[in-house]
């Protein structure tokens, strides 16, 4: 109960905002991701495709057919990894936003009563030398227990940033408690 107490602020804010679900749709959707699957796979699939050509047609006789699909197992492991890589990198990413919790993508539910302080994360980039930092280029919205993040490339990203920090909780930038305005 206490830490409901020491969330109420969040929760009557949550309830005031969020009359109707907010949904958070990222601006490339499934079909990008899609895409990019078949991109993955399809380049084991033609390499086995063209042995299996050559076996029929007779250019490699000394390559078996047990060979072609032990090689096309071994070509599929790394497109499996980068799947399962991205799986599991969006199962945190929030779906959905509502009076009572956030939901992220693969249904798991935040309750705004849980939460502990949103952090505005930052990217860093090294290119040719040349470090770069992105301020402010993903939410996370810590909770008692696990996270939630908003990223950057959603539609009316905006809006959504600039409702999140209406919020009353405590906000972080990288981490380090943000120094209130006097």
């Amino acid at each position: 109960m206490q830490n409901e107490s020491c969330n109420q602020p969040v929760i009557d804010w949550a309830k005031q905002n969020f009359p109707q679900p907010v949904e958070i749709r990222l601006s490339s959707g499934q079909a990008a991701r899609t895409l990019m699957y078949m991109l993955l796979f399809s380049i084991p699939f033609l390499i086995v495709s063209c042995q299996s050509f050559l076996k029929l047609s007779g250019f490699a006789k000394g390559v078996s057919w047990w060979g072609i699909f032990f090689f096309g197992v071994v070509l599929l492991i790394p497109a499996g990894v980068i799947v399962l890589m991205g799986s599991r990198t969006r199962q945190t990413l929030v779906k959905s936003l509502d009076a009572d919790s956030v939901s992220t993508s693969r249904g798991r539910r935040f309750l705004w009563e849980n939460l502990h302080y949103v952090d505005h994360v930052s990217k860093t980039t090294r290119e040719g030398g040349v470090t770069r930092k992105i301020e402010d280029n993903q939410l996370e919205l810590v909770f008692a227990d696990g996270k939630a993040i908003i990223p950057p490339l959603i539609e009316g990203r905006e809006r959504i940033w600039a409702l999140i920090n209406t919020m009353p909780a405590e906000v972080r930038d990288d981490g380090e408690i943000r120094a209130r305005p006097p």
